[in-house]
């Protein structure tokens, strides 16, 4: 609903600058148009700029809108990533909102869209969220980065301890495999066993060590090959040791989970993961 309403918001600015604002062209032949000046502080050749933009052909034909992607474009300001248009980005600052009419040709980099004729102009209309010199960027990265490591650290030194207070406490018949995984087989199938390179089929529910749930199988069953790595170690290992018709409990530890990467903002770094499973079909 946020993403929509931003969306709505930039295309009723960009639409009042057109109809308000004749386009002007530079002496290097940018045709351009400023539809909103907070008369700041101008971006500079290095600075990291970060701003969401709609691309569309002359005609107003869409081709591409970091707004409903959800994700501005961040960047180093140079001739080599933005071409013609860095002249544009120059005259801006931030907050500032602008069109810029460029080539296709120019904008390609020997990778030409086969649906635009050679020639064709095409239309950014940009937002200019941010502006950041260099040093400060790489300041701010860095400490992102000691931050993110911190946390690693920490979360590091707990996992062994909070495995064992999860065990302890709500899993105390839980069986620990060589690999230090655990699991508990609270419904025994009668089919046989999954080996390596069968196509398994199952149900899931996957959880952090505190009940929370961040995935499960959305009421349709998950297939993959066992021991093809298509799944985390865990599973791998998991699900090798259940015959079909089994449900189980599986206490993974994140080496054999998603590690000290984690998974996206989803999974912290060294996070252990719970997962009742079932495994419906063997293949």
């Amino acid at each position: 609903m946020k993403t929509s309403f931003y969306l709505l918001l930039a295309i009723a600015i960009f639409s009042f600058g057109c109809k308000s604002k004749p386009y002007k062209t530079t002496a290097k032949g940018l045709k351009y148009k400023i539809y909103k000046s907070n008369g700041g502080e101008k971006a500079k050749l290095g600075d990291m700029i970060k701003f969401h933009y709609v691309i569309t052909t002359a005609k107003d034909s869409e081709l591409s809108n970091s707004y409903k992607m959800g994700k501005p474009y961040l960047a180093r300001l140079s001739n080599t990533v933005f071409g013609s248009m860095t002249e544009g980005f120059l005259m801006l600052s931030k907050g500032d909102s602008a069109a810029f009419f460029v080539s296709a040709d120019s904008m390609s980099k020997g990778h030409p869209d086969p649906a635009l004729k050679p020639g064709t102009l095409i239309k950014y209309t940009i937002k200019l969220l941010d502006i950041k010199p260099s040093a400060e960027f790489e300041k701010d990265r860095k400490k992102a980065e000691e931050e993110q490591q911190k946390l690693m650290d920490e979360n590091k030194a707990k996992e062994p301890g909070l495995i064992a207070d999860y065990i302890k406490e709500k899993a105390p018949k839980a069986k620990k495999t060589d690999s230090g995984m655990y699991y508990v087989i609270t419904t025994e199938g009668k089919g046989p066993k999954a080996k390596k390179g069968d196509s398994v089929v199952a149900r899931y529910k996957g959880m952090f060590l505190d009940g929370k749930e961040f995935d499960n199988d959305r009421g349709r069953p998950f297939s993959f090959k066992l021991g093809a790595q298509q799944v985390i170690p865990g599973w791998d290992e998991g699900f090798a040791l259940l015959k079909k018709g089994s449900k189980a409990t599986f206490i993974i530890p994140s080496k054999l989970a998603y590690g000290p990467r984690g998974s996206g903002k989803t999974i912290p770094p060294y996070s252990p993961l719970v997962f009742e499973v079932e495994l419906i079909d063997i293949k």
